[in-house]
């Protein structure tokens, strides 16, 4: 083999070990589809307004987030929810997916997709949700930002932020 095919082989075969080995995404239309359709069953994993966790239940509520929603979330997402449940934050302000009621804890999946955002580069797909029922009354519209990533090879929610609509469109 000559020194010239070597020289050319040499970079070529470094810039495919590098693509492959980090979180680049090569098929966007395969990663948008797979990953909405795992957002789909996030959204429709429990009915709207269903009760998770009855006021006056012993059980913590972080032990039932984990239970019920592992699946759905990355480990540095579930992170996160565990650090606004254990500071006392209001949940139903700072997780998209609860409401608390004067019944307990709800299910709040009454979400669907405005928009959506292959970043190839970072290897995430990123979502803007929107309430699907709006009460005119309300001041504050909220959207919520997420952002996907494959973890173990199933996508999951990495990272989710509840935006305000007026600096919706700076943000996403």
């Amino acid at each position: 083999m000559s020194d010239q095919v070597r020289r050319i082989r040499l970079p070529i075969l470094f810039g495919m070990v590098l693509l492959f080995t980090t979180g680049c995404i090569l098929n966007a239309k395969a990663a948008e589809k797979e990953s909405l359709e795992v957002l789909e069953g996030f959204l429709s994993a429990f009915e709207t307004g269903e009760i998770l966790l009855e006021e006056g239940n012993e059980e913590p509520i972080q032990g039932m987030v984990e239970k019920e929603y592992e699946r759905w979330f990355t480990k540095d997402y579930q992170g996160k929810v565990s650090k606004i449940i254990e500071s006392g934050q209001s949940i139903s302000m700072n997780l998209f997916f609860l409401r608390k009621t004067e019944a307990g804890l709800s299910a709040n999946n009454e979400y669907c997709v405005l928009y959506s955002k292959v970043k190839r580069q970072e290897g995430t797909v990123k979502y803007r949700l929107v309430p699907q029922k709006v009460n005119p009354l309300h001041e504050n519209l909220n959207f919520v930002d997420i952002e996907m990533t494959k973890e173990d090879g199933e996508w999951k929610i990495n990272d989710a932020e509840i935006v305000e609509a007026i600096y919706a469109d700076y943000f996403f």
